[in-house]
């Protein structure tokens, strides 16, 4: 039997090569599920280590596909929210663009919750979401808040930025797994744009109903309130990204060192190699961390790359591609460099740890 699986195709073979019957099957990926993924890699290291029937095996993997961990829809909405508060202060905003971020972050979580519930309208969620969160921003700016939009959008966005999906995109793509790296790239990308584009025209709406706004510059300097506000955004991505609540003090812990690894690193090295060693922290943190817990790294690097997203740089760049802003040329560039610099330091970190931390040596 011969297996060969991409994000949105399964083929399988059986037989011998002159008489081989192949099997295909289109799968659409699903939205990220951290419970899900825990406990799968608590099955698969249950079957080798104390190998199960496989009669057993399969009655306990229907059962992990019949209980999806969920949270109730207000705790979904709040998550969104509270992660958007968290964000706004290190994304260098203050008092004003976190009560904005607020607002539009549970507006953006309500419509995240009500859209996903079909795949029918699962590919509008960004654009839509994305609207309405430009046109908060700019909303709470003209009522006399005074927050910034370019703070305030990104903020209430970040949970549906994919910095994670884009970073495997191009590991793959530079590990030559071109197949998988280009349907990961695509698709992030294609989500990408659809929240610049929801956004643009967001603000569009927001600029002829209200004119324009001055925006306050802001400032990212790293204080004990920065890193506060990184475990707190750790909180609400245990619950946006369906994690056990169990799991919750490991992704704080891996929201704090990606925030304050990027800060040091860019101080020491700058801002481009700045990124790759803290992505190089957080690989380090969560595959040594998962080995000795034997618990799956993901729970850890799922929420580190958020903290790094080709985030708040890849949207801002191509934000100004869409706007015509100058130095757009440049923007583009920096989308996939800021890319580039997390997949590469994730992968530096599996170079460099001893093989017993892997584990597919376990």
């Amino acid at each position: 039997m011969q297996v060969s699986v991409i994000p949105t195709l399964v083929e399988m073979s059986f037989g011998s090569v002159s008489r081989q019957r192949t099997h295909t099957l289109r799968v659409r990926p699903a939205t990220l599920d951290l419970s899900t993924t825990s406990r799968l890699d608590d099955l698969v290291r249950e079957a080798v280590e104390t190998p199960l029937a496989p009669d057993v095996a399969l009655v306990r993997l229907e059962q992990i596909r019949a209980t999806r961990t969920s949270y109730p829809y207000p705790a979904d909405i709040a998550a969104y929210a509270l992660a958007a508060a968290a964000l706004a202060p290190v994304l260098g905003g203050g008092w004003r663009e976190i009560v904005a971020a607020t607002v539009a972050g549970a507006c953006v979580g309500g419509i995240a919750v009500a859209l996903r519930q079909t795949a029918r309208t699962g590919p509008i969620v960004a654009p839509v979401a994305a609207i309405v969160a430009s046109f908060c921003a700019a909303g709470a700016a003209h009522l006399g808040l005074g927050a910034s939009t370019a703070v305030v959008a990104p903020a209430a966005l970040v949970t549906l930025l994919p910095g994670m999906t884009l970073a495997i995109g191009v590991r793959e793509l530079a590990t030559e797994h071109l197949q998988s790296g280009t349907a990961n790239t695509a698709s992030a990308l294609a989500q990408l744009l659809g929240l610049v584009f929801g956004v643009e025209i967001g603000r569009s709406i927001a600029l002829t109903w209200f004119g324009p706004l001055r925006e306050a510059a802001p400032h990212t300097t790293l204080t004990a309130p920065h890193i506060l506000a990184a475990i707190v955004a750790g909180v609400a991505f245990t619950v946006s990204l369906n994690a056990r609540l169990r799991d919750a003090v490991l992704m704080c812990s891996a929201t704090a060192l990606a925030l304050v690894a990027d800060h040091l690193s860019s101080a020491l090295v700058g801002e481009a190699a700045g990124t790759v060693g803290a992505a190089f922290a957080v690989g380090v943190f969560g595959t040594v961390t998962a080995s000795l817990l034997r618990r799956s790294p993901l729970v850890l690097l799922v929420p580190g790359v958020l903290m790094l997203v080709p985030g708040s740089s890849s949207f801002n760049s191509a934000l100004q591609l869409l706007t015509h802003q100058a130095g757009a040329g440049l923007a583009a560039l920096d989308t996939f460099v800021t890319a580039l610099s997390v997949a590469y330091g994730l992968m530096i970190a599996t170079f460099v740890l001893p093989s017993r931390f892997m584990p597919t040596e376990r």
